[in-house]
């Protein structure tokens, strides 16, 4: 057990260790860590720099401290009484200043390339984030969102150096992030690090340092926003009114209608999916989890046991119980096999079984109707004596039966209740293996490294699989009772367990490393690194799966620690393409200067430090290939013909594509300067980056260059080109005032793009997408509403189908008098070219509060789910109110109903883009740390205790809209409170 003994009186006990901790400047150092044993013992130096020990000490110490290089010391080192003395750490040069970049590391000084970093060890104190993409989320400059950089595309994920899903990771294993943005710094990972790299790094043990941490925490969640449909009355209502405009007879009679607005709820139906009734207005969440780490200079360890278990919103049926379990666990070993041979192994198991209804409820509650039938139909309202209700089978608590219709025989309330129950079973594994050979020996700053991963992902669903009745009641005419029963299906449970839906995914990775690290009189450091690395992903319904394989090499030279180069380059091979074609050499250069260093800036006392840095470089890449043979001639099958009087029977065969053996590797070019510094006492931190990226050489199959009746005969072609460019800013600043301790961050990344090249030919200018946007969105621009026959008669023709007043007007673009397809312009774009992030930290003696959040400004929505394009007999939700009728034409922000398909008002046009800028507060945590003399009475290190929120609030003009899922589980907003325990 780790005891945590503070310096006092001489009224002690005979200490069996007494030391003194100095600096080299020969000052005693206060709150140093010493550990003994093993990690098993620890002391903390007292204001002088001393500590003792009252167990007996064998072997080595380690000794940590804020601003100094952690020591380890032997036992000839130590004695009664002895001084030890910690170097002090080169700020940002020291062993915690390193940063993991591609196949190696670097002091965060020394780095060249465009790099951000992420510790979420130091995070994970006062932010109980739990996943990967909720931590990369608004924290880091240049990513947007979790996984996309600088608005480009999604990066590759690489966890302890090999290509891996990062879904299953919980940010408690994690010791490191680090964003790989430019070219130069992701270059060596090959064809699918084209979007850039997010390198994610595990922690390991620590030798003579033993630690363990539990945390535990229980929280509830409720749904952000839940879709708000229409009762039966109001949706019939509506649908007379949707016939009448289409120049039909209204369906529903009034007093029907007045029925089902409140007669019997049973015999005049108006189900609300998302009533208290189906849902819970909370599920439960919590998860434990418990790591260990430690070890000695022959074997360290890190080992990481979680268990989470999140429940459900439904409030009925096989649902009511429904939850889903994880159970994770981590194991990382380091051994030093000898005095020149090292290796690692790892290995990750993670388990999760998630129980629930075999229907998809979300999904259906989105379609069905109010009024189609009652779930549920009481016994007590049935003729006890009748024939097919005493021959039941199955009843649900023996006060209803099952409803349903010859129409909807199957339908998830009845599933949900007795369909049975369905088991999603995952299951992950994963394994590494590295081995680090040191041949100093031979050539001093030699070495290899290899690493080899193999990781298994499977699902499927385990269920028994019962088949229900569901009853359509028969009512008396005068009086509120069923006087007879029409039976749809059979009560059958069979007891058989079925599986079903099973998938897999495999992936294999291997690189094999010749490293060279070598620094020459202090001056000069030279490294150099020849890397053979190769990656294969496999999918079940996937005959070829992703393969990257590469060869790398990277050369750097330091001098003086000022004057930095990186040449860094990859020679990357693809199956995809034609033999004779399938490699291609990619280069990129880094340049960096520490200005700092210079001896002119000595009196610059404001500046602590300052990099400037400048890379470029041309990747080539497979990625955007989405398919193989695209060089050959491909043929498949069509229709089939009869002949020789019907009896036999052939399928013709036509051209899928023809081939192209020229076909080559798509291609980016980057350049990318960025600036680093550290200012004013160190309180202020600004990361800065201006790039610029043109993809070229994309693959398409280029339509406009042939003949229209090539058709399938046209081959793939390298023909496209898009082009980004944009800057992106991290500040940091912290600052104390007396027991205050406050920082703040902020970051903001500004992305455009343009495409440059692309096949297409149009009569008119407008609807060319060169120079628009990437993420261009097109449509027509809509002009209110027809407000009269005449105002129709006097508008150009809408080629959409036969329009009335009350639907959408659309502006002729070109001036031909007919509103087609021709008339869709650019009308905004998906995706925000301008995103931040806020994180705020305020710390009060033991108390500390930190909140994050993210937003994101300059894109549009588009509405387009049946919940906003409702024609035909959809479902009616609240949206729809505000429509357009003779009384309301002057306000109505939505067009008229429609009982038939409505092709000229549900389109993509400006009339259903919205605005998409939001601000979300994403997390808000208050954190107590317990007082030391009260934590270790409980025999803790260090204890402290939380409460805290997730996805708190979102400030935007279309809140609702974005928070509200339609045919999925809702979004949630989260609560918990928990507790941290260092031992």
């Amino acid at each position: 057990m780790l005891l945590l003994w503070p310096l006092l009186s001489p009224a002690q006990p005979t200490p069996r260790l007494q030391a003194v901790v100095h600096g080299e400047n020969g000052k005693p150092v206060e709150g140093a860590m010493i550990y003994a044993n093993e990690g098993v013992d620890v002391v903390k130096t007292g204001a002088n720099g001393e500590f003792y020990f009252k167990a007996a000490v064998t072997g080595n110490l380690l000794v940590e401290a804020p601003g100094y290089e952690a020591g380890v010391f032997e036992p000839a080192d130590y004695s009664m009484g002895q001084t030890l003395i910690l170097k002090k750490a080169s700020f940002l040069s020291g062993e915690k200043d390193k940063v993991r970049l591609a196949f190696g590391t670097a002091k965060k000084a020394e780095v060249v390339n465009a790099v951000s970093v992420l510790n979420p060890s130091q995070l994970r104190r006062y932010d109980n984030t739990q996943n990967l993409a909720s931590a990369l989320t608004g924290m880091l400059p240049g990513v947007l969102g979790s996984a996309n950089i600088r608005g480009i595309g999604d990066a590759l994920f690489i966890v302890d150096g090999l290509p891996r899903d990062i879904s299953t990771l919980n940010l408690a294993e994690v010791e490191q992030i680090s964003v790989l943005k430019d070219i130069n710094s992701a270059i060596l990972y090959g064809n699918d690090a084209v979007n850039g790299v997010v390198l994610v790094t595990t922690k390991r043990g620590e030798a003579y340092k033993r630690q363990i941490n539990a945390q535990a925490f229980y929280g509830i969640s409720r749904p952000s926003e839940l879709p708000e449909y229409l009762s039966s009355a109001d949706y019939m209502q509506l649908y007379n009114e949707a016939r009448l405009n289409d120049g039909l007879g209204t369906q529903y009679s009034p007093d029907l209608i007045e029925k089902y607005r409140s007669g019997n709820p049973y015999r005049y139906p108006s189900v609300d999916y998302y009533s208290g009734e189906y849902l819970k207005s909370l599920r439960p969440f919590s998860r434990a989890t418990v790591d260990f780490s430690g070890g000695n200079s022959v074997a360290t360890y890190y080992s990481n046991i979680g268990w989470s278990q999140t429940g459900s919103l439904y409030n009925f049926g096989e649902g009511k119980g429904a939850k889903s379990n994880v159970f994770n666990i981590r194991g990382n070993v380091d051994l030093k096999i000898n005095s020149w041979i090292k290796s690692a192994l790892d290995a990750v198991v993670v388990l999760n079984n998630s129980n629930g209804p075999r229907s998809n409820y979300w999904q259906d509650a989105a379609v069905l109707r109010p009024n189609l039938f009652s779930p549920l139909l009481p016994i007590s309202m049935m003729d006890p004596e009748n024939a097919v209700l005493k021959q039941r089978k199955n009843d649900i608590d023996g006060m209803y039966l099952l409803g349903g219709t010859t129409n909807y025989p199957a339908n998830p309330l009845a599933t949900a209740w007795s369909g049975g129950a369905n088991e999603n079973i995952q299951r992950t594994f994963s394994f590494n293996n590295r081995i680090d050979f040191d041949l100093g020996r031979a050539v001093q700053g030699l070495a290899f490294h290899t690493n080899f991963s193999f990781d298994y992902f499977t699902r499927y669903d385990q269920f028994i699989e019962n088949k229900y009745s569901v009853y359509e009641p028969v009512w008396d005419e005068t009086q509120d009772r069923i006087v007879n029963l029409k039976q749809f299906g059979e009560d059958v449970r069979s007891g058989t367990q079925n599986v079903g839906n099973a998938s897999y995914r495999r992936r294999i990775g291997f690189y094999g490393l010749l490293d060279y690290n070598r620094t020459f009189n202090e001056v000069h450091t030279v490294t150099g690194s020849v890397l053979g690395f190769l990656a294969h992903d496999k999918a079940q319904d996937s005959f070829q799966g992703n393969k990257n394989a590469n060869l790398g090499l990277r050369l750097t030279y330091g001098y003086l620690n000022k004057y930095l180069v990186d040449f860094s380059s990859a020679y990357v091979n693809s199956v995809k393409l034609a033999a004779g074609n399938r490699t291609a050499f990619s280069p990129s250069l880094g340049l960096a200067w520490v200005v700092s260093n210079e001896d002119f800036m000595a009196s610059a006392s404001a500046v602590n430090f300052l990099k400037l840095r400048l890379s470029a470089g041309e990747m080539n890449s497979d990625a955007g290939i989405s398919g193989f043979y695209y060089y050959d001639d491909r043929y498949t099958t069509s229709a089939s013909y009869s002949w020789y009087e019907g009896t036999r029977t052939r399928s013709e065969t036509i051209p899928i594509n023809s081939g192209n053996p020229l076909l080559s590797f798509e291609k980016r070019r980057e350049v990318n300067f960025g600036i680093e510094a550290v200012l004013f006492d160190r309180q202020l931190s600004v990361e800065a980056n201006l790039f610029a990226s043109t993809y070229s050489d994309l693959i398409t199959r280029p339509q406009s260059i042939y003949p229209t009746y090539f058709t399938n005969y046209i081959p793939f072609r390298n023909f496209g080109k898009n082009a980004y460019k944009g800057a992106e800013l991290g500040l940091s600043y912290q600052r104390r005032f007396g027991d205050f301790h406050i920082t703040f961050g902020a970051n903001a990344l500004y992305s455009t793009s343009k495409v440059k090249k692309r096949d297409e030919l149009y009569v008119n200018s407008y609807r060319y997408r060169t120079g628009k946007p990437v993420e261009a969105r097109y449509g027509l621009v809509a002009d209110g509403f027809f407000s009269s026959q005449a105002d129709i008669e006097n508008h150009a023709i809408q080629a959409f189908g036969r329009v009335k007043p009350g639907d959408i007007k659309y502006v002729d673009q070109n001036n031909d008098g007919v509103i087609d397809a021709n008339d869709e312009k650019y009308i905004g774009r998906w995706q925000s070219p301008f995103s931040y992030g806020l994180n705020l930290k305020v710390s009060y003696k033991n108390l500390t509060l930190f909140a994050r959040g993210n937003g994101r400004t300059g894109a549009q929505g588009m509405l387009s789910s049946d919940y906003y394009w409702a024609d035909g007999d959809d479902k009616y939700s609240s949206y729809v109110l505000n429509r357009w009728t003779e009384a309301t034409k002057a306000t109505a922000t939505y067009p008229r109903l429609s009982s038939i398909a409505n092709t000229n008002n549900y389109r993509n046009s400006t009339f259903w883009q919205y605005s998409d800028n939001y601000f979300t507060l994403d997390r808000i945590q208050l954190t107590c740390d317990i007082p030391v003399n009260l934590s270790n009475k409980l025999t803790v290190k260090q204890l402290s205790v939380f409460a805290d929120a997730s996805n708190l609030a979102t400030l935007s003009k279309n809140r609702r809209i974005l928070e509200r899922n339609i045919g999925f589980e809702p979004q949630f907003r989260s609560f918990s409170i928990g507790l941290n325990a260092w031992f």
